[in-house]
């Protein structure tokens, strides 16, 4: 008899204990799920003291939808991107869709925005760029942000790029005569002109290189269910009027009119 009431107190013991275990696994997984991104207006970044933007409100009602608590993490766009490289179930954003990002096996939702890719110049300083190879041919010096994919783009043409952490120094760089053309774009640009105290007329479009859609990325090592809960959802909000409301919103913040699309995401009417 004995024998028999150790023997029930052991699998008791072993239970509880295996019960502990899966618990503190399912926290752990839980505690996995990341989601990374920098500041880069109008998509993610600070406004009015409060972490915003186009593919933040997305990503905000995708979080509502899954009741996931995941706080968002506000880093340089390279330690965001490598995170996102090496970790599972990790989401990142605002991120173009190149080939390189496809090969090395990210998933995408999306798109969420798409942009006119622009280089932009001081007033006045008109270069009469008509190509890329032209910058090349004149040896002109551009600004762009660390790890964006537009930065590699023009170092693979042979181009000098200055790579910073930020778009706002490179404006500050541009506008003191540091270099010739800032990467950016048609959406991009005049949210962070106005944040810094600049006004849209003091830079022009030198050459539009490029229009292409933006997505919110998630990690390649994530989880099947992982991925198709995230799509899942971005789907079914496209039901409501979510979008209806933020482009009206986004609209009045960033002072023109914003559309969207299933195929474009948000984008500029024209």
């Amino acid at each position: 008899m004995q024998k028999y009431r150790i023997i029930s107190i052991v699998l008791i013991v072993l239970v509880a204990y295996l019960g502990v275990c899966v618990a503190g696994d399912n926290q752990k997984k839980l505690h996995q799920v990341r989601i990374v991104t920098t500041e880069e207006p109008p998509t993610n970044y600070t406004y009015q003291g409060k972490f915003s933007g186009t593919t933040t409100d997305i990503v905000e009602e995708i979080k509502k939808y899954l009741n996931i608590n995941a706080k968002i993490e506000v880093k340089p766009w390279v330690r965001s991107y490598k995170i996102a490289k090496t970790e599972p179930d990790v989401v990142i954003f605002t991120a173009g869709r190149s080939q390189e990002r496809i090969d090395y096996g990210f998933h995408f939702i999306g798109p969420v925005i798409t942009r006119k890719h622009v280089l932009w110049r001081k007033k006045g300083d008109s270069l009469g760029i008509k190509s890329i190879q032209d910058i090349k041919a004149m040896d002109l010096k551009i600004g762009s942000m660390r790890g964006d994919w537009r930065t590699k783009f023009f170092k693979n043409q042979g181009i000098q790029v200055q790579e910073v952490a930020n778009h706002e120094l490179n404006l500050k760089k541009l506008l003191k005569g540091r270099f010739h053309l800032w990467v950016s774009s048609d959406i991009e640009a005049p949210p962070i002109l106005n944040k810094l105290g600049y006004d849209m007329n003091e830079i022009e479009i030198e050459y539009i290189f490029k229009e292409a859609s933006s997505y919110i990325m998630l990690s390649r090592d994530s989880s099947k269910d992982f991925v198709e809960k995230w799509k899942n959802a971005y789907a079914q909000i496209q039901k409501t009027d979510f979008f209806e409301k933020a482009s009206k919103k986004w609209s009045q913040i960033l002072g023109f009119e914003l559309g969207f699309t299933k195929e474009k995401g948000f984008f500029v009417k024209q």
